[in-house]
């Protein structure tokens, strides 16, 4: 027997608070403009100043993956 399954032809419409998939998402944008002075500068730094500023590198390219993964709440919301 074939596998038939309903497909739902029409395309939701993005709800209040979403937004479509053609916009960027500036606020994943905003921590990696952030970050691309930081980077440059820590290029042209040395010592201890390059060592910090790699460091806030890494913690805005942390914040900016933040904002890119969805909420994992893990198996807080699993029901059986």
């Amino acid at each position: 027997m074939p596998f038939v399954a309903y497909v739902h032809a029409e395309d939701p419409s993005p709800g209040p608070g979403e937004r479509p998939a053609w916009e960027p998402n500036w606020r994943i944008w905003r921590w990696v403009v952030v970050a691309l002075p930081a980077a440059y500068a820590a290029t042209s730094a040395q010592g201890v100043v390059e060592a910090v500023l790699v460091l806030i590198v890494f913690a805005l390219v942390c914040r900016a993956a933040l904002e890119a993964l969805p909420d994992g709440d893990g198996l807080r919301e699993y029901r059986q």
